[in-house]
């Protein structure tokens, strides 16, 4: 007979580790996990056990059944904790390579097989244990565990879903930057890779040029437009509310573009360009200014900064990697829109959620911005600058960096024209 209680009391203290581990991995992802050393690798092992039980007929046997049965979650629990280890070393970084939306997914199922073979040798010298005892040992093993397995990962592939833990590619079509068609003008502001210099680029990643050199103290964090004049005014209550003072940017004064810098665990901005931009994006809140200007990328997220025009989508990113994107409709949604995938929104908005959020990887979007034609420009990841297009479902990667900062282009000096070069006569000037 099965004694159920020493396999609790051991499942119970193993996988309470791994759990620890993986917290900082992120709220959604720390719950996959968590329910996957809790309560899949307890089942996946007892059913394993099972299978064994019955492919083997140990009901014949007096004895067996308690190490077979142990010997499956141990296998369960030790490969499920040495694959988290795995995921998270720099070995399982130089499988992947360098990982962008463009080879997400070739890498994640580069991944998947690798993890799959590196399980099967994981909890190979478990199921030798577990069928000791039996003539010709080691074929036996090796079939059991191709199916065992078989099953297992079918199991497991459902739990994380490719559909839904990087639908950011899987539901969005990857396309080239140049394929959006960008109404306004834009300046793109980042961070290099080697966080040495600031670059300039259109939003198609063309253009390209350095803008200042980062020889600073401390490490870098990200860009920063600050609006050179802002003014509060007196806005009056709704309804029942009294009035209220309000901030408000100044849009024709311009911007001064800082970066925001880590000296020591301390962030501190530094001047990099006085009057930078006539207009960049700040944070609005019904068309109030509410600051944040030089919040720190960890932090940066939340409703994306605008130019204060008006949109059809709005975009806004959680602490956890998932975006939010959600329509804001004048009239009802039809019943086809209610069952196209879009859950209701509390004020009558309609959203979808796009996320990269695999047991592998994991990209947080920060430092997000709306600009013109209902796009989103967002940092993805640690060093991929984004745009989204919700109406037609695509996605591109502009250019690979930190920091971003969208702002209109510097207005360009108007050059003298002399009357010599017009052969036009000045008012003074005698024929």
């Amino acid at each position: 007979m099965i004694r159920f209680g020493p396999l609790l009391l051991i499942t119970g203290m193993v996988v309470i580790l791994p759990s620890i581990a993986c917290a900082n991995a992120g709220a959604a992802i720390f719950y996959q996990f968590g329910i996957h050393f809790v309560l899949l690798t307890w089942t996946i092992g007892l059913g394993e056990g099972l299978l064994l039980y019955i492919l083997f007929r140990v009901w014949r046997l007096r004895s067996g059944t308690f190490r077979i049965f142990i010997s499956m979650i141990a296998a369960n629990v030790t490969s499920a904790w040495l694959g988290m280890l795995f995921v998270k070393n720099r070995y399982a970084a130089q499988i992947m390579g360098d990982v962008t939306i463009e080879n997400l997914i070739p890498a994640f199922w580069t991944m998947v097989y690798v993890t799959f073979v590196l399980t099967m040798i994981i909890e190979f010298p478990f199921f030798l244990v577990a069928l000791y005892g039996r003539k010709w040992l080691i074929p036996k093993a090796v079939a059991t565990i191709l199916i065992a397995h078989g099953i297992s990962y079918t199991l497991l592939f459902y739990w994380y879903s490719p559909d839904y833990v990087m639908n950011m590619v899987t539901e969005l079509e990857v396309v080239p930057a140049s394929s959006f068609e960008i109404k306004e003008d834009y300046d793109l502001y980042y961070i290099s890779q080697d966080r040495k210099y600031v670059l300039r680029s259109d939003l198609t990643g063309n253009n390209k040029e350095v803008v200042a050199t980062l020889d600073m103290d401390g490490v870098p964090d990200r860009l920063c437009a600050y609006p050179r004049k802002v003014v509060e005014e007196i806005q009056e209550g709704k309804e029942k509310e009294g009035h209220k003072t309000v901030s408000r940017v100044c849009w024709e004064s311009g911007f001064d573009l800082y970066v925001l810098m880590n000296v020591d665990g301390v962030y501190k901005t530094r001047l990099l360009c006085e009057n930078f931009s006539p207009q960049s994006a700040v944070a609005l809140w019904d068309g109030v200014y509410k600051g944040y200007w030089d919040t720190n990328t960890d932090r940066d997220h939340g409703n994306f900064r605008s130019f204060g025009n008006t949109t059809k989508w709005i975009f806004f990113s959680e602490y956890w990697p998932p975006l939010l994107v959600y329509q804001v409709k004048s009239v009802p949604h039809t019943s086809a829109e209610k069952q196209s995938g879009f859950t209701l929104y509390p004020e009558g908005s309609f959203y979808t959620i796009y996320q990269v959020q695999t047991p592998f990887i994991q990209w947080p979007v920060r430092n997000g911005t709306d600009i013109a034609g209902d796009y989103g420009v967002f940092l993805l990841g640690k060093d991929q600058i984004c745009i989204l297009d919700p109406e037609k479902k695509r996605i591109a990667l502009i250019a690979r960096g930190f920091g971003p900062v969208v702002a209109k282009p510097p207005l360009e000096e108007i050059p003298e024209i002399t009357p010599e070069e017009t052969n036009e006569q000045t008012a003074n000037e005698v024929p």
